[in-house]
């Protein structure tokens, strides 16, 4: 009976194989099959394995989204920083004081907290560094890097004011007699120069410049007794080929180093009707510039001479210059420029002969500022006060720097 029991069972339990998953042995007890048991653990096996390749995927492809929302981001606070960066100060305090009402105070919130107090600079180091590196290459301090390219057009107006004696033939009341006599005259010039500079950085640290100049000029001369003649003149001022280069970087204690050699070509007229241009004379100039930065301020200092070649036996007289200057940035776009030159011209010569009395040494105070209004373009101001007898009354320049 149990042996037919037993049969039963093995018939019932047979595998699609054919191979029986039970079997009879002398123990009245059945084992099981060895190859049964492997087949399942084969399957079980890829089964595994495809599953954690499917989640491998899936892991993979979450990662990726991920770093792709990381970047974007990133993106975006750049560019927000940018944003930030070309907004006034004002407006960019207001904004991080929206976007952050109750962040705890830090170090350097307090800072900023009390440098806005009165009497004290809220200076941006990065915003600042720029606007002084603009200021300073505005004023040639600082060459343009290669491939940068800058072109700035501006409004000048110079004023000139001379008291001089002249000698005259003046008429006797009693007998009619004329005789000779010195009288005083008094000339007033005012210039209205609309220049154009370009600039463009080169390769070894160099700089290309060129400038055209148009210029009008109104003149007046009142004599002795008090009769004035107004005159007026236009025309193209000499146009100027430069080129300068880095001649030593900054290090330690020796200052960064520039030289500049230009040519003034003497393409301009020298008259118009009865004024005189002032212009007509080729003039070949060097300058040496140093710079020494102490963010946000600079020091520069340069020395200059210019030789000016004889036309129609008129030869005017070489020009020495020495400035003295510094350029401080008071906040993240704007800067503040002082500065002093002392200006020689040699004595004039007409067919190689010098004509006493044309020399003229005189000092020029420069006052100037800057601010940056947007990424590439940059106002910038200046007025220039005569010093001595011999020197220019004022003069007064805006230029619109614009940089791509």
């Amino acid at each position: 009976m149990i042996d037919t029991e037993a049969t039963h069972a093995r018939d019932l339990l047979i595998s699609s194989s054919g191979a029986p998953m039970f079997r009879n042995t002398n123990h009245p007890i059945a084992v099981m099959s060895p190859l049964p048991v492997a087949l399942a653990l084969s399957a079980g096996t890829a089964l595994a394995q495809r599953t954690l390749a499917r989640r491998n995927r899936q892991l993979t492809a979450q990662l990726a989204e991920a770093e792709a929302r990381v970047q974007a981001l990133q993106r975006h606070l750049k560019h927000m920083e940018r944003r930030l960066d070309e907004l006034p100060h004002s407006a960019t305090v207001s904004a991080r004081a929206t976007t952050a009402p109750s962040a705890p105070p830090t170090t350097q919130t307090a800072q900023r907290t009390a440098a806005s107090r009165p009497g004290s600079f809220d200076i941006d180091e990065d915003a600042a560094q720029r606007a002084l590196e603009r200021t300073l290459t505005q004023s040639g301090a600082l060459l343009l890097p290669q491939g940068s390219k800058s072109i700035t057009p501006g409004l000048s107006d110079h004023r000139t004011k001379r008291d001089s004696s002249v000698l005259v033939d003046i008429a006797s009341p009693a007998t009619g007699a004329r005789s000779p006599a010195l009288a005083d005259q008094s000339l007033r010039r005012n210039e209205f120069i609309a220049p154009v500079e370009f600039r463009a950085g080169l390769p070894m640290e160099g700089q290309f410049e060129f400038s055209v100049p148009p210029q009008h000029v109104c003149a007046s001369r009142r004599d002795a007794l008090g009769d004035v003649t107004n005159t007026n003149g236009s025309g193209i001022d000499d146009i100027t080929v430069g080129w300068a280069k880095t001649l030593m970087q900054e290090k330690g204690a020796m200052p960064y180093l520039i030289g500049h050699v230009s040519l003034n070509t003497g393409t301009g007229k020298r008259t118009d009707g009865q004024v005189a241009l002032l212009a007509g004379y080729r003039q070949l100039t060097g300058e040496v510039v140093a710079l020494r930065r102490q963010d946000p301020q600079a020091l520069f200092a340069s020395a200059s001479y210019g030789y000016v070649f004889d036309c129609d036996y008129v030869k005017p007289g070489a020009v020495t210059g020495l400035t003295l200057g510094t350029v401080l940035a008071t906040s993240r776009a704007t800067t503040l420029q002082f500065g002093f030159s002392q200006i020689h011209r040699a004595r004039q010569e007409i067919n190689a002969a010098s004509i006493p009395g044309s020399d003229e040494t005189y000092g020029l105070i420069n006052i100037g500022a800057s601010l940056v209004l947007s990424r590439d373009v940059m106002l910038s101001v200046s007025t220039d006060i005569g010093v001595g007898s011999d020197a220019p009354k004022y003069s007064f320049d805006v230029a619109l720097p614009v940089t791509f």
